[in-house]
């Protein structure tokens, strides 16, 4: 009867140490699948405010041709000039519609920028 005791022990502990080493391993593909996911973020976050800035950048430059096409509106019509009215206002209005995109872009870029900050403070206070 003691053997047998005996050997029960044995075989609970040895499994008792498999189950820990087991535990062990998966307690380290989760941490390194977490690094992993938070050095993502920190990588998306940073390519996003990369190509918000660029197309801040762009909508800056644009928004001032179009101002710059507005003043050469009111030049040619001072000085009566119909074909220059016409093509600046053409430019103007190109340069207008490329803006008010941009805009468009600049506002998602932050969106998105402001979603991906979130999940990161989110998903650092978890851990």
């Amino acid at each position: 009867m003691v053997e047998l005791s005996h050997s029960f022990t044995q075989i609970k502990s040895g499994l008792y140490y498999q189950n820990s080493r087991e535990n062990s391993k998966k307690a380290e593909q989760l941490a390194d699948t977490w690094n992993y996911y938070l050095q993502s973020l920190h990588q998306a976050i940073a390519e996003s405010n990369t190509a918000k800035e660029m197309t801040q950048k762009d909508y800056d430059r644009v928004q001032a041709l179009a101002v710059a096409w507005e003043k050469e509106i009111q030049i040619a019509l001072k000085n009566s000039c119909e074909h220059r009215i016409r093509q600046a206002l053409a430019c103007k209005q190109n340069y207008t519609a490329r803006a008010r995109e941009l805009k468009t872009l600049v506002e998602r870029h932050i969106i998105h920028l402001s979603i991906l900050q979130t999940r990161l403070a989110y998903w650092q206070n978890q851990l």
